[in-house]
Parts: structure tokens; C-alpha cells; sequence
């Protein structure tokens, strides 16, 4: 049986490890499997896709062909576009801050956040705290700009790895420096048990979405409320390894075989 563990070249080079050993712990379980790049794939077609590149359109062409993947492409489809995820979450009750799309009347701020509805990893939000900055950033991010609330408690989000509709684990993260709370940009984290209120909002999520493996991320307002942020497809996996004795390459390899064996 044929998997690919799929990536974008870029994120691959990023993420060598975890691209590796998906792929190894995959050829122990009996696959063919190799990481393949999008700019490179083969003419063949694969039995199952690991698929760790934000291109929905190309997991779904691959869907249509009779391929497994995971996460789906409308999972992707979703999680890729912050502003369909504040819909899809919406309609399900779940809290999200304000927002609006360039254009449309801003109830709220300043400050405002303004960031790359496909942005992930914290990379392309910014907060201005004037109509000229609004407009700099919004112009700097064209069709892809969405304009969000500033979050009461900055600084401070709490990321909720979940497979299968289970939660793994869930990191607190922190910046004495930076509204932006993400490891990457050199936030501090620590193993976090999240509120009740936030579990069933992750239980609702996953019902409705149905991914495979997804990083849930939730920021605070100053009564402890929490609001869906984000929803990471591509969910990066540096703090499990670091703060816990679990192996998500192993954990999400063996959720893949398991679907594949019904």
C-alpha cells in the first residue's frame, strides 16, 4: 500500500524530523511510503496521503482520485482561511472575537489586530492603533486581510492538540514581550489542563469538522473566557516533543493505519 507523507518544500526543509519519521514509522508498519514534495510529485497515485501542505485544492484532486487523506481537504479547506474558520465556528456556538473584512464597518478598537486570513505560525498579524496604520497593514495584506478584535489578555494563548476528537495534550503560551504568544516567535510554554468550557468546545469542533490531527488554539478574555483563535491544520509539533514523553509522529501514523485497516 502506497502512502506519501506530503509537504510543501519550504515547510519540509523546516521540518525534517517529523517529515522523516512519518515516513520511516510508516515503512515499519508495512507501507510503501516516502515524503514526496508538491513541486515534484510522481505520476503515480497513492493509497493514503499524511498531508502536511495547506494546498486543499491539491488533497482534493487527489480525494478525487480515490486517495485517503489526512487531514481532509475540507478540514484544510477550513482551518486554512481564519475567516471561514470564525464562521464554521459561528454556526456551532463556539466564541470568537469581532471581526470584519476590509471594507466592512469596524465596530471595535483601536487597537486592532489585523492579519493574513491563510497566516500561520503567528507570521503576518500585526496590531495598529490608527486608521493610518489600519489601512498600511490591510493594504500590505490585500485580499487576505482580516480585521480582528485585540484580545483582552494579550500575550497568553493556550494551543490544544487533538487527534481523532481526543486531546493529547494542551500548552499554555506565553510573551512578556509580544501579543502574539507563539513558541516560534520565542513565547514560553508549559503543559496546561484546559477548563471544562474548552474541552467541549474542542469536542464540538472535532465532531463537526472531523480531523484527523489539528492543533485547537483559544486566547482569554479578562473573566477567563475563552475564544477560538485559530483551528492549525498543519499543526507544528516541536512543544509535544519537548514538554512530553509522546510521540505524535508514531500517535498520528498509527490513527492513519488504523483508518486504512477498516
Amino acid at each position: 500500500m502506497i502512502l506519501w507523507v506530503l509537504y510543501d518544500r519550504c515547510d519540509y526543509e523546516k521540518n525534517v524530523f517529523f517529515a522523516e519519521r512519518l515516513a520511516s514509522i510508516s515503512l515499519e508498519m508495512g507501507y510503501d511510503a516516502s515524503v514526496v514534495l508538491t513541486d515534484s510529485m510522481p505520476d503515480l497515485i497513492p493509497d493514503a496521503v499524511i498531508a502536511r501542505t495547506r494546498d486543499w485544492r491539491l488533497t482534493s484532486s487527489l480525494e478525487e482520485k480515490g486517495v485517503r487523506v489526512f487531514n481532509p481537504s475540507e478540514v484544510s479547506r477550513i482551518c486554512n482561511d481564519k475567516h471561514e474558520t470564525y464562521i464554521f465556528a459561528e454556526r456551532l456556538g463556539i466564541p470568537v472575537l469581532d471581526h470584519v473584512l476590509p471594507g466592512d464597518e469596524i465596530p471595535f478598537g483601536p487597537p486592532w489586530v489585523v492579519k493574513s486570513r491563510s497566516g500561520h505560525g503567528g507570521t503576518e498579524v500585526f496590531m495598529v492603533n490608527t486608521p493610518a496604520e489600519l489601512r498600511e497593514k490591510t493594504d500590505l495584506l490585500g485580499d487576505d486581510a482580516l480585521i480582528q478584535e485585540t484580545a483582552p489578555v494579550l500575550g497568553r494563548d493556550l494551543r490544544v492538540y487533538v487527534l481523532d476528537g481526543q486531546i493529547l495534550a494542551s500548552v499554555m503560551r506565553s510573551s512578556d514581550t509580544d501579543f502574539r504568544a507563539n513558541h516560534g516567535l520565542g513565547g514560553k510554554a508549559e503543559l496546561f489542563e484546559p477548563s471544562d468550557g474548552c474541552r467541549m468546545m474542542v469536542s464540538t469542533l472535532s465532531e463537526a469538522l472531523g480531523p484527523c490531527f489539528v492543533g485547537i488554539d483559544f486566547v482569554f478574555g479578562e473573566d477567563g473566557k475563552a475564544f477560538l483563535n485559530e483551528i492549525e491544520d498543519v499543526v507544528g509539533t516541536r512543544m509535544l516533543y519537548e514538554l512530553t514523553d509522546l510521540d505524535p509522529a508514531g500517535i498520528l501514523v498509527g490513527s492513519v493505519h488504523s483508518k486504512m485497516s477498516l
